[in-house]
């Protein structure tokens, strides 16, 4: 028995693109370690990641840097101010001293976070617009802000202080002058809060310094005085004075009403005819010998205002009215005295009471009352002068007659006519005086040295009636002779 071996011929290998396949095969893809590494889709996605980080991380050091130049410090102080955020606006900004003395300061950190809570500067949006070197460590930042009273303009002085953030940025702060608020306190008053801060001032002006920003200021009251709060707005300011006018409590409001009249009262209680007028307001107008009696018409503190002036005394003005009366030759006459006057007034924590009262001029106009119409007043007049025909006398007080001759007796008047027909009425509102201007005629008999009868007409044909309203009705004070 024959055995054979049958040989199967050697396959050759054969190369595609540098791989070696066997014959009769399908070619293999290359393997994951035979490709570079730059191919690989994990370093792909590696470098990819690392560009990235490191172009995030060249855009946050871009911004950390713009973080700490001048620009970026009041950029930075703005923003804190417009979130009310005082802790990063203080680490912006260093607090000069004040341009002027100053009676307190309120410029410290606890300073800014009270203002900020109180309120804040009124800034919709700002804008950068210039930054200038003024040297290797000063700066000045010039930006736009929007309010709603429109577009304004400012700048801030920045430094660049000794410190560095990192080891490497260098830190600038805004360099902030206090605003100098000038607040003027009237006697009896109880000081003052600032921004929820209680300060006790002295009566008179006082010299603040403050942090220039928005400030409210609440001054309390008393008995006397209302509380009043007042809203200052001292943001990028020097200074400022606070506009407080004060005002009385109702309380207040009737003591001095009490304090007034009762000054008035005591100004009637007076004899003479012409008062020193920084004693009592009234006057005669003319010089007057006699003595007599002062009597008050009407409620002096009915118009009562009262203001505060320039260095915070407390002033009411209002009008007045009175009369005087003397014994003249021909009986008891009567002068009108009215106008406007100004009362000193000295204020407590729990009363007021009145210095002086002047004399005053260009104060608000009376009105005319309802109820003094023409018609009340020509009735009186009327009254008046009917009145004045009946006295058997050659002088009459408050009468307008004036008999032709002197040395005359057993006078008899006669009154001719309507005196009211063709008569008008007038209204003074710097005094609330009226006036009746009119036309008589009064005819006269009397005997001449004692025994002669004679008759004849007043040589006076006008007269001037003067009335007072007293807060009811008209009050006739005289009817005079007066120029046709």
């Amino acid at each position: 028995m024959t055995t054979e071996t049958q040989t199967t011929p050697a396959t050759t290998p054969a190369s595609l693109n540098g791989a070696t396949l066997t014959s009769g095969s399908t070619p293999a893809e290359s393997t994951v370690a035979g490709r570079p590494l730059w191919r690989r889709r994990r370093y792909q996605v590696g470098a990819t990641l690392l560009a990235i980080a490191i172009f995030l991380a060249a855009i946050g050091v871009n911004l950390l840097a713009r973080q700490y130049t001048p620009d970026g410090a009041v950029r930075s102080y703005l923003t804190a101010l417009q979130s009310g955020n005082a802790s990063a606006a203080w680490d912006q900004v260093q607090v000069s001293a004040p341009t002027a003395q100053a009676t307190t300061t309120l410029i410290d950190r606890s300073a800014m976070q009270s203002a900020l809570a109180a309120g804040r500067p009124e800034i919709k949006s700002f804008n950068i617009t210039n930054t200038t070197q003024i040297d290797a460590a000063t700066s000045t930042v010039s930006f736009s802000y929007d309010t709603s009273a429109g577009t304004k303009q400012a700048k801030f002085v920045v430094q660049q202080g000794s410190e560095k953030r990192f080891g490497f940025y260098p830190l600038w702060h805004l360099v902030i002058a206090p605003a100098i608020l000038q607040i003027t306190l009237p006697k009896g008053s109880n000081g003052v809060m600032i921004d929820g801060r209680p300060l006790a001032l002295p009566e008179g002006q006082s010299s603040v310094a403050v942090l220039p920003l928005v400030h409210k200021l609440q001054f309390n009251g008393t008995q006397i005085l209302a509380p009043q709060t007042v809203i200052v707005d001292a943001f990028l300011s020097s200074g400022q004075s606070v506009a407080y006018q004060p005002q009385l409590t109702a309380a207040g409001q009737d003591q001095a009403k009490i304090a007034i009249k009762g000054f008035f009262d005591n100004c009637a209680k007076l004899t003479s005819a012409n008062v020193d007028p920084n004693v009592c307001p009234q006057d005669v107008t003319f010089y007057l010998s006699a003595s007599g009696q002062w009597r008050l018409v009407g409620d002096p503190s009915q118009d009562l205002a009262i203001k505060f002036d320039e260095q915070m005394n407390a002033v009411g003005t209002g009008h007045f009215q009175m009369v005087f009366s003397y014994q003249g030759s021909g009986g008891i006459s009567r002068v009108p005295s009215a106008g406007g006057y100004s009362a000193s007034l000295v204020l407590s924590p729990t009363g007021l009471t009145v210095a002086n009262v002047q004399t005053a001029k260009d104060l608000p106009a009376l009105t005319r009352p309802a109820g003094a119409t023409d018609q009340a007043a020509k009735d009186l007049v009327a009254t008046a002068m009917t009145q004045c025909a009946t006295v058997q006398a050659e002088y009459v007080a408050d009468c307008p007659q004036r008999a032709p001759d002197a040395g005359l007796s057993n006078v008899r008047w006669t009154l001719n006519g309507d005196p009211i027909a063709g008569a008008t009425v007038s209204f003074d509102p710097s005094t609330g005086l009226f006036t009746v201007h009119g036309n008589f005629s009064m005819s006269v008999s009397y005997n001449w040295l004692g025994s002669h009868p004679k008759s004849g007409n007043s040589y006076i044909t006008a007269y001037d009636a003067h009335l007072l309203w007293d807060g009811q009705s008209l009050q006739l004070v005289n009817v005079d002779g007066a120029v046709s």
